[in-house]
C-alpha cells in the first residue's frame, strides 16, 4: 500500500512540475505575440504568392489544401488575437503533430547543408510532394523559429505528460478491481482513478480499524485545531491532510455533488462570520466537504465488510438539519 500512496504522490508532482512548464511555455508564446502574428501572416502571403505562379493544373490540384492551410493559419491567429494562449499552445505548440514536423523540417535543413545539388534537387523534390498533402506544414514552418527557441522546454513537457498517462493507467489498473471502487468510487463525479487509488491504500486498512469517523478524520488532520507548530509534533498524517486536500479541489473542479455542497457551505459560511477572509471560507467550506465524503467512504467500506456504523453525520445546511448519506455522492452513471 505504501507503494501505492507514494506513487499517487509522485503523480500529483509529476503533474505539477508539468503544469508550471506548460505555464512558461504559455508566456514566451505571450511575449512573442505580436512577432509571431506577423510571422503567421508573411507565410499566408508567401503562399499565395507561390500559388499565383503556379501552373492551372496544379492549383486545381492543391485548392482544397490551400483552403485548409488558410483555415489552420486562421484559427491561429484568432486564438493569439483573442489571447487564449493555453489553447494555442495546445493545438500547436506542444502537440505531437507539431513535433514531428519540426523535426522534418529540421532534418531537411540539415540535409540541404550537407548534400550536393544533384541530390538536394531529388530530396527537395521528394519533401517538396510530402509538404503539399500536408498544407499545415507551412503553418508550423511559420512557428518553427519560435519552437526552436523553447523546445527543450517542449520536449521537457511531453516527457512529463507521457510519465504522468503511464502513471494514470498504472494506478488504474491496481485500483481498476478493488470491491470499494467498483461498487462505490466509480459512481462517485469528482473521484477519477488515481484518487480512488489513494483513497484505497491510504484508507482501505484504517477504516476497518476505527470506530468512528472522528477518528479517521483526526488521523487525516481534518479535526479541528490540527495545525502544525513550530517545535510540536503533528498528531496527524501530513501526506494524507495534503491528498484530501486534492480531493476537496477536484470536487469543486467538476459539476456534481461535491461542489453544490462547496457552494452552499460557502455561501452560509459567509453569513455566519462576515469578517471571514473569502481564503478563510473557502478552505473551510472545501474541508468541511471533503470530511463528509471521507465519513461517506467510512461507512460503505465499514459496511461492505460487515462492521458497524454510527448513523450518518447531520450537517446543518440552508437553515435545517440534512444527513448526508453515501448515495447523495453516486452521481455518476453504471459503467458498463
Amino acid at each position: 500500500m505504501n507503494e501505492i500512496r507514494q506513487l499517487v504522490e509522485n503523480y500529483y508532482d509529476i503533474q505539477k512540475i508539468r503544469v508550471e512548464t506548460f505555464n512558461r511555455i504559455v508566456m514566451f508564446i505571450k511575449e512573442n505575440e505580436q512577432k509571431i502574428i506577423e510571422a503567421l501572416s508573411h507565410e499566408h502571403f508567401e503562399t499565395h504568392s507561390i500559388n499565383a505562379s503556379q501552373g492551372v493544373g496544379e492549383i486545381h490540384l492543391m485548392v482544397a489544401s490551400h483552403r485548409q492551410f488558410e483555415t489552420q493559419v486562421g484559427d491561429a491567429l484568432k486564438l493569439l488575437k483573442e489571447k487564449k494562449y493555453s489553447e494555442f499552445v495546445k493545438k500547436y505548440i506542444i502537440s505531437q503533430e507539431t513535433i514531428e514536423t519540426h523535426i522534418s523540417r529540421a532534418s531537411h535543413e540539415l540535409i540541404e547543408t550537407h548534400l550536393n545539388s544533384a541530390s538536394q534537387d531529388m530530396v527537395e523534390t521528394q519533401l517538396g510532394d510530402a509538404s503539399h498533402d500536408k498544407p499545415e506544414t507551412h503553418l508550423f514552418g511559420a512557428l518553427s523559429p519560435f519552437i526552436k527557441q523553447i523546445e527543450n522546454l517542449i520536449w521537457f513537457h511531453n516527457k512529463l505528460y507521457e510519465t504522468e498517462k503511464e502513471l494514470y493507467k498504472r494506478l488504474d489498473a491496481w485500483s481498476r478491481n478493488h470491491p470499494l471502487r467498483k461498487q462505490y468510487l466509480n459512481y462517485v463525479k469528482g473521484i477519477g482513478p488515481v484518487l480512488a487509488s489513494g483513497i484505497i491504500a491510504w484508507y482501505s486498512e484504517a477504516m476497518l480499524k476505527a470506530n468512528y469517523v472522528s477518528q479517521i478524520w483526526s488521523y487525516s488532520g481534518l479535526a479541528p485545531n490540527q495545525v502544525r507548530k513550530a517545535g510540536e509534533r503533528v498528531n496527524y498524517n501530513p501526506r494524507l491532510k495534503t491528498f484530501c486536500w486534492k480531493i476537496g479541489q477536484s470536487f469543486i473542479k467538476f459539476k456534481c455533488f461535491g461542489r453544490k455542497l462547496y457552494e452552499e457551505f460557502k455561501e452560509q459560511t459567509k453569513q455566519k462570520h462576515p469578517d471571514w477572509t473569502k481564503l478563510h471560507i473557502h478552505n473551510y467550506a472545501r474541508r468541511k466537504v471533503v470530511k463528509l465524503f471521507i465519513a461517506s467512504v467510512w461507512e460503505v467500506w465499514r459496511k461492505m465488510n460487515n462492521l458497524p456504523t454510527t448513523r450518518p453525520y447531520p450537517i446543518e445546511l440552508l437553515g435545517h438539519k440534512d444527513i448526508i448519506t453515501p448515495e447523495m455522492w453516486m452521481e455518476r452513471k453504471k459503467e458498463e
